[in-house]
């Protein structure tokens, strides 16, 4: 998709016409055109009935969805049942790249109390062969946690040409030696191998294995799906600024209570089968979002059907602390969404694709929280927003009662909401997120952060969203490749897991 790249700059002036151009034609008709009375006439003669109808409905609608999530979730702090079902082989890939000892140990851990499996999962510890420590870092794992965990196993990547340095080109490799091992050698049915990927820092749920074969098991055919549990990067929350704080809350909620009529995709850590990784060619090692990539390919390869299952089981994560570390996690994120439109053009011209089964993917790619596309309409959203605040702001005493009881109806939709995202936060905090060993802030610091959230959130789309996208989008124009750097993990300070790889 690279030679799309230098596309993305018209697309997106395209863009802005498309969506702003009605918007500002209307807006300017309207100012010369309709009076004071005009509105007067037209807010009037809404029925307060259908305005109190819309509310109640809207305000139910908030409920539902999160009753929907409630017995979602019941499950999550319990082993399955999986009697009467051959087991799954279960391989588990943690890809490494010179990371802390103890970020290492505490996700190995977290392997070693699964329940509810009959046989002992498969870790690969998947290596960089630049990273010189590596085979330290794992002998004293195996040392520690061996005899819990006896497959405990190795893979050692070597960067080569048409490869970029990051996590897909490791873990590709390691899935493509885990094939060779299971299925060339042992002769497994790779539909029976479930792999799961997973971050250096990932600390699994002890269920979380048990309960992905159970949604493997529940479908009709769950061979070629990919399962996803919730985002969460709560773990050392006490450790995160204000900002960076409610980004991750926001983002996190989004994630975990997400619409039920919508799917959301994997963010790091995910499972598929073997086989079904194998059909769509493993992992693509010179892209960025090997996750949100490998679940397009895996759309592509089904004719655009919807491959993504969710599973109630948490995987939780570090969260990136610092305003400017943030800021780079972010640019890393955004020139994936950068570059998965421009893979969207190749998809269309360069594959036998028909356009129903494209445009499924190239729309599920582009309603995806935090897509290029997506982004661009936020920004034009909240210019509208802010025109509007302006123009309610100015004539305000001409709006007639009828008008400001509408503006009070959706004021008080969007405080219920508000209300219920704490009230639904407060009760993931103290039921299912109790069996992680998460930093928890001060009830000082919950105060702030309940106060704080609303213009931290607008802050936070401008900081974490948009500059960043505009920043991606202008490297990949004018300059290529953005370099993949390391997160940093936990509270750790070692500057050897913070550069490029």
């Amino acid at each position: 998709g690279r030679r799309y790249y230098r596309w993305l700059m018209p697309l997106t002036a395209a863009q802005c016409v498309v969506t702003m151009g009605p918007i500002v034609c209307m807006y300017l008709h309207l100012r010369r055109v309709w009076t004071v009375d005009s509105w007067r006439e037209i807010l009037e003669g809404v029925p307060g009935i259908l305005v109190v109808a819309g509310w109640l409905l809207g305000l139910a609608a908030v409920v539902g969805q999160y009753v929907y999530h409630f017995f979602r979730y019941r499950g999550a702090c319990s082993a399955p049942d999986l009697s009467g079902y051959p087991p799954l082989t279960h391989v588990v890939i943690l890809c490494s790249y010179k990371e802390p000892y103890d970020v290492l140990s505490r996700t190995i851990e977290s392997l070693t109390r699964q329940e509810g499996l009959e046989t002992d999962p498969i870790v690969i510890f998947a290596a960089e062969a630049r990273d010189h420590s590596w085979k330290a870092t794992f002998d004293k794992l195996k040392e520690e946690h061996g005899r819990r965990l006896p497959n405990l196993m190795w893979t050692e990547h070597t960067l080569i040409d048409g490869e970029l340095a990051g996590k897909s080109a490791n873990e590709n490799f390691a899935a493509r030696e885990v094939y060779r091992m299971l299925v060339n050698q042992q002769e497994l049915d790779p539909f029976e191998v479930m792999m799961t990927i997973v971050d250096a820092d990932s600390v699994l749920s002890p269920f979380y294995l048990a309960l992905v074969e159970s949604r493997y098991r529940e479908q009709i055919d769950g061979r070629r799906l990919v399962f996803n549990g919730p985002l969460n990067v709560y773990r050392n929350f006490a450790e995160g600024n204000l900002l960076v704080q409610c980004l991750e809350l926001a983002r996190c909620h989004q994630d975990t209570f997400h619409s039920p009529f919508s799917t959301p995709y994997p963010y790091s850590n995910y499972s598929l089968t073997l086989g079904f990784a194998a059909e769509i060619g493993f992992w693509t090692p010179d892209v960025m979002p090997e996750d949100i990539h490998t679940v397009n390919k895996a759309m592509a390869c089904t004719f655009g059907s919807r491959t993504t299952v969710t599973i109630p089981a948490f995987i939780c994560n570090d969260m990136v602390t610092s305003f400017s570390d943030r800021y780079q996690q972010s640019k890393r994120h955004q020139f994936g969404s950068v570059t998965e439109l421009a893979w969207m053009g190749t998809l269309f011209t360069d594959t036998a694709l028909r356009f129903p089964e494209w445009w499924v993917i190239f729309l599920s790619e582009s309603t995806r929280a935090g897509s290029f596309v997506s982004t661009v309409l936020c920004a034009v959203a909240l210019l509208a927003e802010g025109a509007f605040s302006l123009e309610l702001f100015l004539w305000w005493p001409s709006i007639p009662p009828q008008g400001k009881f509408i503006l009070s109806s959706f004021g008080s939709y969007a405080a219920w909401q508000w209300l219920w995202f704490w009230i639904a936060e407060a009760t993931l905090w103290t039921t299912v997120l109790k069996q992680f060993p998460i930093e928890k802030p001060s009830m000082f610091r919950w105060i702030v952060l309940v106060l704080a959230m609303p213009m931290a959130n607008l802050v936070n789309k401008i900081l974490f969203l948009i500059l960043p996208t505009i920043h991606s989008l202008f490297h990949a124009v004018f300059i290529g490749e953005l370099a993949y750097v390391c997160a940093p993990k936990g509270s750790t300070t070692d500057p050897k897991c913070h550069g490029p790889l």
